[in-house]
């Protein structure tokens, strides 16, 4: 039985976010992930406003530092809304995007951890968790005073709660993506675009980087649609000819992206959940990275007052999920079915919306509103 103050299940950026914390306060952080770092992760990569100030708040980078340092790839001004094929909007943004690739984001904030004291047993892959902290894998056993799932949408500690798995299901967005070298490319994107029409609840994307593009289409199951077919039928729209050869050379992946299963108490016993594996992801648009970042700030701060004083992280994290959290995800949700309400009835009308509310959208999505009726959004950080 190997132990420490807290497991952390998962060294994406809630996992390595926490442990950065937890190890610049003097405490034990152990990583436990079922692959070796730096690994591929499938992904967008779209950081927004939040997103940045929140880096720069961990880590003492600035934006420029970051782009210098190549964890920023890409940076986008604008960003373009189609529909059907057809674009409706072309926006400028007040602050722009900001794009990663995840191989490099995530070995970056892991590498933080490691510089700050937290440990990582790489190619442990974890079967079991339970509530008093006892973590097993294929490889060993585990104990934790504390122990934290970060281990994705398909988190093995969160069965430990005992919830009911209908509900998570029917709130799974399925996501499928592929990365389009520049000389494979029909075109080459210098903003994202959004792409509706495709799904009645759901999206596609376009998203630039170094390499080339990002393409990707998710949404919800909600009239047995055929995703791979759909995808298919996105891909040739962007100019993709032959899409079956274009996929047997480029390999298309598919996700699960937590679409509105955010949830209010991410405790149990000695176990917090943080990013996807808690649900926290925004339900407009998919974002995770930002809600990664986070929970898994808030966690970390929260576990290590624990140690520190001999009390408990459950009542101080909720506190900070309840009051800066939750508020924004019942807010998206409620946006994400006026606009898909839009998109259904009325493509016209969603471009309308863009026209009149753009600017205020864009500062939702950036962080500088709130989802909660567009009001200004006071973060902690």
């Amino acid at each position: 039985m190997h132990h420490a103050d807290v497991i952390i299940a998962g060294a994406g950026p809630a996992g390595s976010t926490a442990a950065l914390v937890l190890a610049r306060r003097g405490f034990d952080a152990l990583l436990l992930d079922r692959a070796a770092f730096p690994r591929p992760k499938l992904c967008g990569g779209l950081l927004t406003w939040k997103s940045m100030r929140l880096l720069e708040r961990l880590h003492g980078r600035r934006t420029e530092d970051l782009i210098r340092e190549g964890v920023v790839d890409t940076v986008a001004g604008g960003y373009e809304l189609h529909h059907g094929g057809r674009p409706l909007i072309r926006g400028r943004l007040a602050y722009p995007f900001h794009l990663v690739r995840r191989i490099r984001f995530d070995s970056f904030l892991l590498d933080q951890a490691l510089t700050a004291g937290a440990r990582i047993l790489h190619h442990h892959e974890i079967v079991g968790c339970s509530p008093q902290g006892d973590v097993r894998t294929k490889q060993g056993d585990f104990h934790g005073r504390f122990v934290l799932g970060a281990d994705g949408v398909n988190s093995v500690v969160r069965r430990c709660f005992g919830l009911p798995r209908e509900r998570w299901q029917r709130n799974l967005a399925a996501a499928i993506e592929v990365t389009v070298p520049h000389e494979a490319a029909p075109r080459i994107a210098d903003v994202p675009e959004l792409h509706a029409g495709f799904l009645p609840t759901g999206y596609g994307w376009v998203f630039p980087n170094s390499a080339g593009m990002v393409l990707g289409i998710c949404g919800l199951r909600r009239r047995g649609e055929n995703f791979r077919d759909t995808f298919g039928n996105f891909l040739n729209l962007l100019g993709v000819a032959a899409p079956d050869d274009f996929t047997r050379e480029h390999p298309i992946e598919g996700h699960p992206i937590p679409y509105g299963n955010a949830l209010p108490d991410p405790v149990h016993g000695n176990v917090l959940l943080a990013g996807d594996a808690g649900g926290y992801a925004d339900p407009l648009l998919g974002e995770g990275i930002f809600y990664a970042l986070l929970t898994g700030w808030y966690a970390g701060e929260a576990l290590a007052d624990a140690l520190e004083r001999g009390g408990h992280p459950g009542l101080s994290y909720r506190e900070r999920i309840r009051r800066h959290v939750m508020p924004e995800m019942r807010g998206a949700n409620r946006l994400r079915w006026l606009l898909y309400g839009l998109n259904m009835l009325n493509p016209n009308n969603l471009g309308r919306y863009f026209t009149l509310r753009g600017t205020a959208l864009a500062e939702m999505v950036h962080g500088m509103r709130s989802y909660d009726w567009g009001r200004k959004k006071r973060w902690d950080f």
